[in-house]
């Protein structure tokens, strides 16, 4: 997904990885050796952006999950409707960042 200047996050990494060194280069080609967001599922990530970028943390700075009072609200308010795969799939993301999240505070 472009961002508001049109650089998608795979020119941004390859314009870093020009740069890096080290652990940094390391890292950078970890993110880079997965395959690209299928153009079908891009709807979704954009309706995970959106659900997510309204969750707040908790007391801490912990991120919280999205639930399912939030996708009752998004369906009621964005006037579409989510299949059960799709919040599945939804979920899924959502438990993968709040793992990374979780990961990322410890290291």
């Amino acid at each position: 997904m472009p961002d508001k200047k049109g650089v998608s996050l795979r020119e941004r990494l390859t314009g870093l990885l020009q740069r890096a060194r080290g652990e940094r280069r390391r890292e950078l080609e970890g993110d880079l050796n997965c395959p690209p967001l299928p153009a079908a599922l891009s709807f979704l990530w954009e309706i995970y952006l959106r659900l997510r970028s309204r969750k707040s943390t908790d007391g801490m700075g912990n991120a919280q999950p999205i639930e399912w009072s939030d996708f009752d609200a998004f369906n009621r308010l964005s006037g579409l409707r989510l299949q059960p795969w799709e919040i599945e799939l939804l979920e899924t993301l959502d438990n993968i960042y709040l793992r990374a999240r979780a990961a990322a505070l410890v290291d």
